[in-house]
C-alpha cells in the first residue's frame, strides 16, 4: 500500500507569503541564489511552481522581497520608535541590539554574507539593492552623530567594515567570541564619539 501525499495546507494570502518568504530565506541562505530554484521552493512548501508565482511573480522579486522583508524584522527589533539615537550611550545600545539579533541568527548573517558577495556581480539581481542599502545605512548612522560629516562617516565606515568581516570569519569559525569581539571593537569606536 502506497502513503498518501501529504496534503497541502490551506493559508491565508498573507500566511502563504510569509511561509514561502521564510522558506526561500533558508535555501538562500544555504545555496546562495544561483542555487537557489523556484521548483525547490515550491516542493518544500508542498506548492506547485504555479502556485509559487501565484505570490512572488520571479525568483528575481522573490530575493528582494526576502531581503527587504529581514531589514524591515530587523529594523522594527532593534529601533522600535524608527529612530537612532544621537546620544552615543543610545546608539550603543542599538547597535548592540542589532549585533545580538545577528548573533543569534547565523542562518540570516550567512544569508547576507553570500548574497553580498555574490551581488558584487553588476548582473546580480540585488546588486542595487546592495549598494543602496550600504549607502543608507552610513547615512543613517552618520546622520545620527552629533560629529563633523567626514568623522560621522569614517564612524559608520568602520562599523560596516568591522561587522562584514567579523560576521564572515564567525560563519568560517564559530568558535569565534561574536559578542566579545564586537564589545572590544565597540569600546574603542564610541571612543572616539565620546572625544568628538
Amino acid at each position: 500500500m502506497t502513503a498518501a501525499p501529504p496534503r497541502r495546507i490551506r493559508l491565508t494570502k498573507q500566511d502563504r507569503r510569509a511561509q514561502l518568504l521564510a522558506e526561500a530565506t533558508l535555501q538562500i541562505a544555504h545555496s546562495g541564489y544561483q542555487g537557489f530554484t523556484m521548483d525547490g521552493l515550491a516542493k518544500a512548501s508542498r506548492l506547485t511552481h504555479a502556485g509559487v508565482l501565484h505570490h512572488f511573480a520571479s525568483k528575481k522579486e522573490l530575493l528582494v522581497e526576502v531581503l527587504r522583508h529581514r531589514d524591515e524584522l530587523d529594523a522594527a527589533a532593534a529601533l522600535p520608535d524608527s529612530a537612532i539615537p544621537s546620544d552615543p550611550a543610545g546608539l550603543r545600545a542599538v547597535l548592540d541590539a542589532l549585533v545580538e539579533r545577528n548573533f543569534r541568527q547565523p542562518e540570516i548573517v550567512r544569508l547576507y554574507t553570500v548574497l553580498s558577495a555574490e551581488a558584487l556581480n553588476p548582473e546580480h539581481p540585488a546588486h542595487e539593492y546592495f549598494r543602496d542599502r550600504l549607502q543608507q545605512i552610513r547615512r543613517l548612522i552618520a546622520g545620527s552623530l552629533a560629529l563633523p560629516p567626514g568623522i560621522a562617516d569614517d564612524f559608520a565606515v568602520d562599523y560596516l567594515s568591522f561587522m562584514d568581516g567579523l560576521q564572515l570569519n564567525w560563519l568560517r569559525d564559530p568558535t569565534i567570541d561574536f559578542l566579545g569581539r564586537w564589545r572590544d571593537f565597540a569600546d574603542g569606536l564610541l571612543a572616539r564619539v565620546d572625544r568628538g
